[in-house]
């Protein structure tokens, strides 16, 4: 092409397409995309939600779910018929009698025991510190004053929050036997609670 028949093509071109190129180029406007941010807000959602589970998962001592001390009445029903099959018995002689009701009363133990239902261990709060009772109870001498009394109560299923709490009632009178164990006097008798 030369320079002629170039100036002859521009001079055909018409003015509105000579403005029309001269003009800035608009941007095509995207609409808002308005999922992203309750996307981010659920993302943020779930991760709080999980710190959260971590952290009561860790922050629940091991021994905090113990075999309750009372069984359940589930457990007392079928305590009683397994006692009423073995009254229906075949019938022993005079000399396995005794060796009989042994392993009868060690059968009948475990039987209780095995029926217990699990459920949050008796707790107290002393000082800002959970103590959790043991297994069994212990003897105690009371040879000095309680160093307190439980002055207040929560449900059975939940944990104490404040100091001089329990889960399991109030007008307890307790003993401090050391840093991380606390003698309670329930009922006439003494348990052992320890710190985790």
């Amino acid at each position: 092409m030369t320079e002629r028949e170039l100036f002859e093509a521009i001079g055909h071109l018409d003015d509105d397409l000579i403005l029309a190129a001269d003009a800035p180029v608009k941007k095509r406007r995207r609409p808002p995309v308005y999922w992203r941010g309750f996307a981010a807000a659920a993302a943020c959602a779930c991760i709080f939600l999980g710190g959260i589970t971590v952290w009561q998962r860790s922050a629940i001592p091991h021994d905090a779910v113990m075999l309750s001390a009372q069984p359940s009445e589930a457990a007392a029903a079928e305590a009683d018929t397994d006692e009423a099959m073995a009254d229906t018995a075949a019938p022993q002689t005079a000399g396995d009698a005794e060796a009989n009701e042994g392993a009868a009363a060690q059968n009948a133990q475990d039987t209780a025991e095995s029926s217990i239902a699990l459920g949050v261990a008796r707790c107290v709060q002393l000082d800002g510190v959970r103590y959790f009772e043991s297994p069994a109870q212990i003897d105690f001498t009371a040879n000095r004053d309680p160093d307190g009394v439980i002055a207040d109560s929560v449900a059975r299923d939940a944990f104490p929050e404040t100091d001089g709490c329990s889960n399991f009632g109030a007008g307890y009178s307790y003993w401090i036997s050391s840093e991380k164990a606390v003698i309670v006097e329930i009922d006439g008798e003494y348990w052992q609670f320890t710190a985790n």
